[in-house]
């Protein structure tokens, strides 16, 4: 099971919940996604992180490859994915750089 892909669906179905149960606006959605873009370092660092990440085993191949699609050969392609697309892959940036600012801690 490719959980990148899983949870892009789960946060699909709850954002498009969410808008027609009124919960959140589409000014509020399209606010979030403008928000969510990243800076090209950070785009290059998450590449990064993936290979690693995909090479140590925290993802599979597959996932690592998913992950790789989405964000393209340019910062451009992440920026305009769909935003449950950008919440899942900037939550999974999130968790790889934490570990590995722990990582750098631990051998100091």
């Amino acid at each position: 099971m490719n959980r990148v892909i899983a949870t892009i669906s789960k946060i699909n179905q709850q954002i498009n919940d969410r808008l027609e149960s009124g919960i959140v606006t589409q000014t509020a959605l399209d606010d979030l996604h403008r928000k969510l873009d990243m800076a090209l370092d950070e785009y290059v660092k998450f590449h990064q992180l993936k290979s690693l990440a995909t090479t140590e085993g925290i993802l599979t191949l597959e996932e690592g490859m998913t992950i790789y699609g989405y964000l393209g050969e340019s910062l451009e392609t992440f920026n305009d994915q769909p935003l449950a697309i950008k919440t899942v892959l900037t939550k999974i940036y999130s968790e790889m750089l934490e570990k590995a600012i722990k990582s750098l801690k631990q051998r100091s």
